[in-house]
């Protein structure tokens, strides 16, 4: 690791990782993979529908508009302060190392532990009922976690070149089948036939709470934020990172409106109010009618989904470990790179014991309420982590890069961003008060999260131990063709 420290504003490192290795659509695809199209609809579907109802496309297409708001925010930091540590380095270098390092310990309780909790929602609620209840075989659903997680490990550990074009081609699968079955639906509607009333705004009377159908939609967004990461190993990072945190969130609000809307004439229009309490998942039934036994596509599509997201956060957790090692607020072994493979060793070590721990917590505590606890504890994280990104906007821009300045690039947009972002959480978990459930002890763990943060940083601060503080606003050197 070569730092070249000229001031604490100004300081830059040289990478140890592989450099240009990634071009503009492994960028796209690395915050397209995060957000798991297919895995997404599993995830969030049923649920908006309970609460948007027939309008459930608008719900999607809220929730994406409002980050796409703040990918703008913060592009404006990516384009100027390139960094393996992404969302850590920015906001480090462009608010305070202190709510820099807020952002590395969420990126560490977020992206590292998505491959275990990911691959065993689905295989234990999809994958392990499914193929038992129509082919009669019992296929156990640990060994489909067990079996995509070795997968995941092994293009973690061969580098970033080879996980890159397994994301390429994993998501690009799973986008087409999801999009193939939205158009059969479409060309073969359910009761009440071919319609538009999904997408006719003179339908948000119809919904239950279009209000919180939007703020679900945020969760099944996340992701987009992985881009940052992988500065350090793309091609011209200054452009590449701000455009892939933008277009995932845009390519994917078009994705989630389209097939959605699909989804429902094909499930049938009439038959909406009953999604939520349906058995089966319903995007499952509609394959079996349009596809019959081609309907084992969509399973194809949502395992490649898992297994594309766990390669994305192998990439984005590793990266902001081995940001975070190399500062010293980590250890600085998670610094340490392969050096055949440009790889960060180390910090994909502590990611494979991280899935160890995740799965254990699956087994004993179950799947579902182990992952929609952790989903609702980060989602409210990454709000927070907005907000302290979008404060970081107004300084840098009114201070260091007052000459760059532009009212709505750096004022406007942060603002309504932030906004948006207080009164998703307030009306989310705390108004009313959830008293249990995921989102009580998602709210909850959060808490505790936020608690261990401040002391941990009141420790470094007594013990003396700030050195970390000057490197952590260390940006990319870029060379050669990343110029």
């Amino acid at each position: 690791m070569a730092v070249e420290d000229r001031s604490t504003s100004q300081g830059t490192v040289k990478t140890e990782l592989r450099e240009n290795a990634v071009g503009l659509p492994g960028m796209l695809m690395q915050g397209i993979a995060t957000i798991a199209p297919a895995f997404a609809i599993l995830a969030s579907f049923v649920f908006i529908v309970s609460n948007a109802g027939i309008v459930t496309p608008w719900a999607y297409l809220f929730g994406g508009a409002l980050l796409a708001l703040q990918a703008v925010s913060a592009a404006q930091l990516a384009k100027v302060f390139p960094s393996a540590g992404g969302w850590y380095t920015w906001i480090a270098r462009a608010l305070h190392p202190r709510a820099g390092f807020f952002a590395g310990v969420l990126f560490s309780i977020w992206l590292p532990p998505v491959g275990a909790l990911t691959l065993s929602l689905l295989a234990k609620t999809v994958l392990e009922p499914s193929i038992q209840d129509k082919y009669g075989v019992t296929i156990y659903w640990w060994i489909w976690v067990l079996a995509g997680l070795a997968l995941v490990i092994y293009f973690a550990y061969q580098g970033i070149v080879l996980s890159e074009r397994a994301l390429i081609i994993t998501g690009t699968i799973e986008i087409v089948i999801m999009v193939a079955l939205a158009i059969s639906g479409l060309a073969s509607p359910g009761p009440g036939g071919f319609s538009l009333a999904p997408l006719n705004p003179g339908n948000f009377g119809l919904a239950t709470n279009l209000f919180l159908g939007v703020v679900f939609s945020i969760f099944a967004f996340s992701g987009w934020e992985s881009t940052g990461p992988l500065a350090e190993e793309s091609k011209n990072p200054k452009r590449n990172v701000p455009i892939g945190l933008v277009g995932s969130v845009i390519i994917l609000m078009i994705y989630f409106v389209f097939v959605t809307w699909g989804y429902l004439v094909g499930i049938g229009v009439d038959k909406v109010a009953g999604i939520p309490t349906a058995t089966a998942f319903p995007v499952a039934t509609l394959a079996e009618r349009v596809w019959s036994g081609a309907w084992v596509f969509l399973l194809f599509a949502l395992l490649n989904s898992a297994i594309a997201v766990s390669i994305a956060c192998f990439n984005g957790g590793t990266r902001t470990w081995y940001a975070m090692g190399r500062s010293g607020v980590l250890p600085t072994a998670l610094g340490k790179v392969n050096p055949a493979r440009k790889t960060p060793v180390n910090s994909i070590h502590l990611e494979v014991a991280v899935q160890v721990v995740a799965f254990a917590c699956v087994l004993i505590w179950g799947v579902e309420d182990v992952f929609f606890t952790w989903a609702n504890a980060f989602t409210i994280g990454l709000v927070l982590m907005y907000i302290l990104a979008n404060i970081g906007v107004f300084k840098y821009y009114l201070t260091e890069g007052r000459s760059q300045f532009n009212l709505l690039l750096h004022l406007i947009i942060p603002l309504v961003a932030s906004a948006a972002g207080i009164v998703v959480v307030w009306k989310s978990y705390f108004s009313p008060f959830t008293s249990s459930g995921p989102v009580y002890w998602g709210l909850l763990v959060f808490i505790a999260i936020l608690v261990i943060t401040i002391v941990a940083l009141i420790y470094l601060r007594v013990s003396g131990k700030e050195d970390w503080m000057r490197k952590a606003q260390l940006v990319f050197e870029q060379s050669g063709s990343g110029h």
